[in-house]
C-alpha cells in the first residue's frame, strides 16, 4: 500500500506556526501512516524540528527554485528556470498533496503552491485581509489553485486563529471539537540551554522583557521602562529578550531601566538564544512583559504569569491563548482597531496609549494571585 506523502505548507511567522503547534498531533492522528513533511521559514526550523508529529521539516527555500518576494513581475530568465523546476515536479512528484492553513494567503505563497505542481492543495479562502489592492492574478485566485477549501467568507475576519484552525481540521476529517484540543505545544530537548539556570537561587524576582517587534512602530516608547523601573521598588533581575534585529531597542532600554533605578540587575539576552532556548528560558521567569511577539507566545505557552502590550491591527486574532487569570493583553481602544497594521495616525497609539501605570497595576494583581 502507497504510503501518503503530505506537506503542511506554513510559511508566515512564528506567531502563526505557535498558533497552529496544537494541530499537528491531529494531522498525524488522520493520517497515521502518512509521511508528513512541514515546511516552514529557515529560522523557524529550530522551533518545529523536534515535533513528533512530523517526519521531517524543511525551509521554505527546499521546495521552490526561489522563495520569490515579487510575485507577479519576473524577469524571463525566472520564468524560463520556473517552468524547467516546474516541469520537473511533474515528473518527480515530491507529495500527494498538500496542507495549506492559512487564512489570510499571501501572492508570493500562493505562487510557490503554483510552482509545487501539485493537484490536491487544501486549503482555506473567503479572507481578503492580504489580497493586494488589483486582486490575484487568476492563475493564483486560492479558489481556482485550491483542489477543496473551507470558505470562511461568512466568518469575522478578526475571530481568534483558534477557531479558524478548529474548523479547518474538522474540515480536514479530524476528530477534534473543542478548542482545548489544540493548545499550542512546544517540544524541546535536555540539550536546549536554560540561561537563567544560575539565577533562580538569588532569591530575587526574574521579570523577562521583550521590547522588540516586527514593526519599530509595535514596540512601546523605550522611555516607558524608566517609569516602569520606578515604579517597581522591590529587588528584582530584569532579563531583556529578542532576535538579532532587537539589539537597538534593547540597548535603549537597558539605559532607561538603569536610569529609573541605577542599582538595577539587568540581563541582557538579546539575540543569544534560539527559539527553544527562548521558550526553555522565559518559563523559568516569575513575570514576563512583552510586545505581541515569539517571545509573548513562549511565555504564555509556558503558562508563566504574562503582560501583552498589543495593538489593534489584528486585534483579537492573533492574541495568544492561555488562562485570563494568568495572562494580560493591555492595548488602547480606537475606533480604527484592525487595521492590518495600516496606521493612519503619527505613531501607533493603540501601544502607545498604554501607560506604565496600568502596567504595574496588572504585574501587582499578577504577582499576587
Amino acid at each position: 500500500m502507497k504510503r501518503n506523502r503530505i506537506l503542511i505548507f506554513r510559511p508566515d511567522n512564528i506567531g502563526d506556526v505557535v498558533l497552529f503547534s496544537g494541530a499537528f498531533k491531529h494531522i498525524r492522528i488522520k493520517y497515521p501512516e502518512a509521511h508528513i513533511t512541514l515546511a516552514v521559514q529557515e529560522d523557524i526550523i529550530n522551533l518545529v524540528e523536534l515535533c513528533p508529529y512530523v517526519d521531517k521539516c524543511i525551509p521554505l527555500k527546499d521546495l521552490n527554485w526561489k522563495a520569490v518576494t515579487v510575485p507577479y513581475y519576473i524577469s524571463k530568465l525566472e520564468a524560463a528556470v520556473r517552468w524547467l523546476d516546474r516541469c520537473w515536479k511533474m515528473i518527480t512528484k515530491p507529495f500527494d498533496f498538500v496542507i495549506y492553513p492559512v487564512k489570510s494567503p499571501q501572492g508570493r505563497h500562493l505562487l510557490m503552491l503554483y510552482d509545487s505542481v501539485i493537484n490536491k492543495i487544501y486549503g482555506i479562502v473567503g479572507c481578503a485581509v492580504n489580497m493586494p489592492k488589483g486582486g490575484y492574478p487568476e492563475y493564483l485566485n486560492p479558489e481556482k489553485l485550491f483542489s477543496d477549501y473551507d470558505d470562511v467568507s461568512n466568518k469575522d475576519p478578526w475571530r481568534h486563529e483558534f477557531f479558524t484552525t478548529l474548523d479547518f481540521l474538522k474540515f480536514l476529517g479530524c476528530g477534534v471539537s473543542d478548542i482545548n484540543d489544540i493548545k499550542p505545544e512546544m517540544w524541546i530537548s535536555d540539550s536546549d540551554r536554560n540561561l537563567l539556570e544560575n539565577e533562580r537561587s538569588k532569591g530575587c524576582k526574574i521579570i523577562g522583557l521583550f521590547p522588540g517587534a516586527s514593526i519599530e512602530g509595535r514596540c512601546w516608547n523605550p522611555e516607558n521602562y524608566e517609569s516602569l523601573a520606578r515604579l517597581l521598588s522591590d529587588p528584582a533581575i530584569y532579563v531583556i529578550f529578542g532576535g538579532s534585529g532587537d539589539t537597538g531597542i534593547a540597548h535603549e532600554v537597558e539605559i532607561f531601566l538603569k536610569k529609573g533605578c541605577p542599582d538595577i540587575n539587568v540581563i541582557n539576552l538579546v539575540g543569544k538564544t534560539t527559539l527553544r532556548e527562548l521558550y526553555k528560558t522565559i518559563s523559568v521567569c516569575d513575570l514576563f512583559i512583552g510586545m505581541e511577539t515569539s517571545g509573548l507566545h513562549s511565555a504564555v505557552t509556558s503558562n508563566i504569569p504574562t503582560i501583552g502590550i498589543v495593538g489593534g491591527g489584528h486585534y483579537g486574532r492573533f492574541i495568544p491563548w492561555g488562562d485570563p487569570e494568568k495572562h494580560v493583553f493591555l492595548t488602547k481602544k480606537l475606533e480604527c482597531f484592525n487595521c492590518n497594521w495600516k496606521c493612519k495616525m503619527d505613531r501607533f497609539e493603540c501601544i502607545q496609549g498604554v501607560t506604565p501605570e496600568e502596567v504595574y497595576s496588572n504585574i501587582n494583581k499578577l504577582l499576587v494571585s
